[in-house]
């Protein structure tokens, strides 16, 4: 298999899904400008469900934290 049929797919799938629809660029320079950028919005959206994903672990651990905490007594 080529490398632009392994690549061409996610290309593809990254361009329907990240506003990248159309290369308005022009010529080879454009295209790699194309490729990079499409690289790039996946790589955000891959750091942004982590992200997201380490803020929902910690607000479970906070509140599994905050539940077994015993209540302050007031002096």
């Amino acid at each position: 298999m080529k490398r632009r049929a392994a690549v061409e797919p996610t290309i593809g799938h990254l361009k329907a899904e990240h506003r990248l629809e159309r290369n308005r660029l022009k010529g080879t320079a454009g295209d790699a400008i194309n490729a990079i950028l499409s690289a790039a919005a996946m790589n955000f959206q891959k750091l942004q469900s982590f992200f997201w994903l380490f803020c929902l672990r910690l607000m479970a651990s906070l509140c599994s934290l905050l539940r077994g905490a015993s209540p302050a007594v007031a002096a």
